[in-house]
């Protein structure tokens, strides 16, 4: 046997009718649970869906925060590699 959902049920119910906290923007809601069987993804893409229409996603990190990570990640590299000589050979 087969259960299926019933989206209009769910989309019927789902916002919360809890109050939303005061520092979030106006005509935000929160999801109720049955809202958030209206989430999906695309297995083959990754992409985020709600009620089937795709929620805008975006990499935020730019050619400097990249570089940046990669000179972070070579300097502490190269201290501890340092540091073992240091212990190793006594200096």
């Amino acid at each position: 046997m087969r259960l299926e959902t019933d989206f209009p049920d769910h989309r019927n119910g789902r916002f919360s009718r809890e109050p939303v906290p005061s520092h979030w923007p106006r005509n935000v809601r929160q999801l109720s649970l049955k809202g958030s069987a209206l989430f999906g993804i695309n297995e083959e893409t990754g992409n985020l869906y709600w009620d089937g229409k795709l929620i805008q996603t975006s990499n935020r990190l730019g050619n400097f925060e990249r570089g940046l990570g990669i000179v972070l990640t070579t300097a502490i590299v190269v201290m501890a590699i340092l540091d073992a000589a240091g212990f190793f050979f006594g200096h």
